[in-house]
């Protein structure tokens, strides 16, 4: 899951300046304006008003809403680790392959991110709820039709297609709720709520390989479906935006595109994801052939959101310390030496364990870090653009890497 701390880069300087929160959007905006231009918007003194940040009170009851949208989208997601392990093992869909379960899982985490900027676009014209709204009544559906399905073409639409597009919907409007409610507590505001992907992730894997020991794969599916929908309802009900209208974000913006910045951060996405979602996703399936149960298997995928759950905040941190850049490399270099140093001569389930933990806790820097370094290298105006851009490059990888994790194994 995204830390929701990684949005502080981008969203500060605006909760410095209370007046670069506008109160309506223009209904034709000109070209000129066309970029997240908040900083041009009319001024009211109503609005300094509104945009005093309390740094508490009700914020603190967005905060738990913020922390379950991220344990019921991110964290559930990695759930398709014990699916994946399953579908691999048991051939439930006559015709499929290792690749074609691979890309699903693939699909369920980048198709959402490729729809990235239609998402943001939605999101400005009807409001942070009843995007959200819309989001987990889809992802519900597609769990729920995904428990039904009887051929693999199905699958590819349920599970696949329609359950990344619903968490798109829930998971992307949430991201700049929190730094309208906290300023000086924000990075510990931003921890808790960061800490659900770890939460939703290690209760997930669990609790479903349970249910899909006992009573079958599909009714795994309808289980999670069910808890996911209810938990979300409750985050509908006290997620509450501070402004009165979305900012209009442009699609894309030439300018962003012509930059030698932007295309050396899409590098940085693409070579990060290939390797994030193996992680997120493998090791249940590489735990299981070395030997052990699949329920061992599901303890290993837990364990990787243990460790997302303790290390993405220190990682958050790290870059306010430091630097975003920084902090990256110093994670990423990490990353390298876990994986040539434990994972691959790994023959034992504690090497696993701890593999899992440590790579939890760094391989997510990627979403820590891209904002802060998306401000830095557009500006304020066009921030919301470049990394609404950058996020279907990111979805693009996720989508493949999957595959070609299996390719390799």
């Amino acid at each position: 899951m995204p830390h929701t701390n990684a949005m502080t880069g981008a969203q500060d300087v605006a909760s410095q300046n209370p007046t670069a929160l506008p109160e309506k959007v223009a209904d034709q905006p000109s070209p000129e304006n066309s970029s997240s231009d908040i900083e041009k918007s009319p001024v009211s003194s109503s609005d300094d008003d509104e945009f005093q940040i309390p740094d508490g009170g009700y914020g603190w009851l967005v905060v738990l809403a913020v922390f379950l949208i991220n344990a019921n989208t991110w964290g559930a997601n990695s759930g398709f680790s014990i699916y994946l392990a399953h579908y691999l093992e048991d051939g439930t869909f006559s015709g499929g392959d290792k690749y074609d379960y691979a890309l699903i899982g693939g699909m369920s985490f980048g198709i959402g991110l490729i729809l990235a900027p239609g998402v943001n676009v939605l999101h400005g014209y009807i409001g942070t709820k009843p995007t959200i709204m819309l989001g987990a009544c889809v992802q519900f559906a597609a769990l729920m039709m995904a428990s039904f399905a009887v051929n693999l073409w199905q699958l590819y639409m349920t599970q696949g297609v329609l359950q990344s597009l619903g968490m798109a919907l829930i998971a992307l409007p949430g991201f700049g709720i929190l730094p309208q409610w906290f300023k000086k507590r924000r990075d510990i505001a931003s921890a808790i709520a960061a800490g659900g992907s770890g939460v939703g992730g290690t209760m997930y894997n669990l609790a479903m390989q349970k249910v899909l020991e006992k009573r079958g794969v599909f009714w795994a599916l309808r289980a999670q479906s069910i808890l996911i929908f209810g938990l979300l309802w409750i985050a509908i009900a006290l997620i509450r935006s501070r402004m009165k209208k979305s900012i209009t974000v442009s699609i894309y913006d030439m300018e962003v595109l012509r930059s030698a910045g932007f295309w050396i951060l899409v590098m940085y996405c693409i070579v990060c994801m290939f390797g994030y979602v193996i992680v997120l996703y493998d090791m249940a399936a590489v735990t299981k052939t070395l030997g052990y149960s699949a329920y061992q298997g599901s303890i290993a995928a837990a364990m990787v959101q243990v460790g997302s759950f303790f290390g993405r905040p220190i990682v958050g941190l790290l870059a306010q310390k430091v630097g975003a850049v920084t902090a990256s490399f110093i994670a990423y270099v990490f990353c390298a030496i876990f994986t040539f140093s434990m994972w691959i001569p790994a023959r034992n389930l504690p090497t696993m364990y701890a593999y899992c933990i440590l790579m939890g806790g760094l391989m997510g820097t990627i979403f820590a870090t891209m904002p802060p370094i998306s401000s830095k290298l557009f500006g304020l105006r066009k921030t919301a653009t470049a990394y609404s851009m950058a996020w279907i490059f990111l979805g693009s990888a996720g989508l493949c890497s999957p595959v070609i994790g299996l390719a390799l194994k």
